[in-house]
């Protein structure tokens, strides 16, 4: 989904000087990072590559747990 930023948040944006601006929800105070599309794919694959990185950690330490019972 996309949102079509208002003339006020266009001004507040190019005020930052290139800092991600952070945005903040009034009725749950949570606070967003507004970054360009391009770098947010960039940090959501190398998120990824951490997540299946872990993932395979997980794997290989329960096959080695498993085997440390195997006799040679």
């Amino acid at each position: 989904m996309s949102v079509p930023l208002t003339e006020q948040q266009q001004q507040a944006l190019d005020a930052q000087g290139g800092a991600a601006p952070r945005l903040i929800d009034p009725r749950t105070n949570a606070v967003y990072v507004l970054i360009p599309q391009a770098d947010y794919e960039a940090v959501r694959d190398v998120l990824e590559d951490e997540r299946r990185q872990r993932a395979i950690r997980a794997v290989a330490l329960r096959n080695a747990a498993g085997r440390m019972h195997e006799a040679p």
